[in-house]
């Protein structure tokens, strides 16, 4: 079968009886036409079949259209996780509605200072990005307009995040006024490329401080390294329950990791709460049709990540200037009390 040939701007511009500039403007700048010259070039443009090359349309208008989406995790984490699900299709909404497409960046402890420059981008949306993260100075020197989300809170960008300390004391709190005194934390151990997740850093300080305000010792919490995968339950739940002394109760960093150790409970034939409490965080939809429901502490993803990203495409059409958002933004917690603890 032989292929049909393209279409040119130039097949276009000869049969309308213009100049190929005027055919560029009829889709770039239609303001440098007529009226009449833009629908009878476009009518041409029908016609024939053209399709404006989205290469050259880039280049003419400075705008690809895309939104970066910048994750320092791989890619299987990404599309697994329930928590960045919501994240993801919140902000895919957001830029259905704003005809914007997003190039998914996974960004590694191994990743260039220099690799936001290399992006086709209009603008990113950064996610847990730590001061040590190699792209921290990347970020401070964009030329291009930038959001952070759930990141450290020392760059110069709008940021949106949530109350990481305040929600785990809470948390904690909760736990110690139950009578708890062996507390095991589940969160995320060092990763071997180097990244630090800002949100895990902030939950374990909110524990520590709860403790210590209370007056007891730091070695009321006994910090457990967990992968925050469901598939990951049996290991961590094992990991918990082999502690000397024996926690009574798990602060669990991520509700994931909090829905992995009650089905490794259940699965060991320990009982929940009366033999371990378990209390998450985020407030995913799973943790309250879990077996048994999750106390866990929650916040709106959704709202958050919506604000975020339609923030992002303000700055980038320069609705908004960066000195005109009011950030950073945090999203209050607040405890759901169910039956896990």
């Amino acid at each position: 079968m032989t292929r049909k040939k393209r279409v040119t701007l130039r097949d276009v511009a000869r049969v309308a009886g213009v100049s190929p500039t005027a055919v560029s403007f009829a889709y770039n700048a239609p303001h440098q036409l007529s009226q009449a010259t833009r629908e009878r070039i476009l009518e041409t443009a029908a016609e024939l079949g053209y399709q404006p090359h989205p290469v050259a349309r880039t280049l003419a208008t400075g705008k690809t259209n895309t939104i970066g989406l910048v994750i320092p995790a791989r890619l299987n984490w990404v599309l697994n996780d329930p928590l960045f699900r919501i994240f993801l299709g919140e902000i895919g909404a957001v830029c259905d509605e704003h005809k914007r497409r997003i190039l998914l960046v996974p960004a590694g402890g191994d990743v260039s200072p220099g690799a936001l420059a290399t992006i086709a981008a209009d603008g990113f949306l950064l996610v847990a990005i730590h001061r040590t993260h190699p792209l921290a100075k990347a970020i401070e020197r964009s030329p291009r307009p930038l959001v952070l989300v759930d990141s450290d809170e020392v760059f110069q960008a709008p940021l949106f995040n949530v109350d990481d300390v305040g929600g785990a004391y809470q948390a904690a709190t909760y736990l110690l006024e139950k009578g708890h005194r062996q507390i095991a934390v589940s969160t995320l151990g060092p990763r071997p490329d180097g990244v630090i997740v800002p949100v895990f850093e902030r939950r374990l300080a909110g524990y520590r401080q709860a403790v210590a305000d209370a007056g007891l010792p730091p070695e009321t919490l006994q910090v457990v390294h967990t992968r925050g995968l469901l598939s990951a339950g049996a290991e961590s739940f094992a990991k918990i329950w082999a502690l000397e002394p024996r926690p009574t109760a798990v602060l669990c960093a991520s509700d994931v990791r909090a829905l992995g150790i009650l089905q490794g409970a259940r699965q060991a034939g320990v009982s929940v709460p009366e033999e371990l409490a378990v209390v998450g965080f985020d407030g995913i939809p799973e943790s309250a049709v879990s077996f048994p429901p999750l106390t866990t502490v929650y916040h709106d993803m959704v709202a958050r990540s919506r604000l975020a990203i339609q923030t992002l495409i303000d700055l980038i059409d320069e609705r908004l200037d960066e000195g005109d958002v009011q950030t950073p933004f945090v999203s209050p917690t607040t405890m759901l009390i169910r039956e896990s603890a």
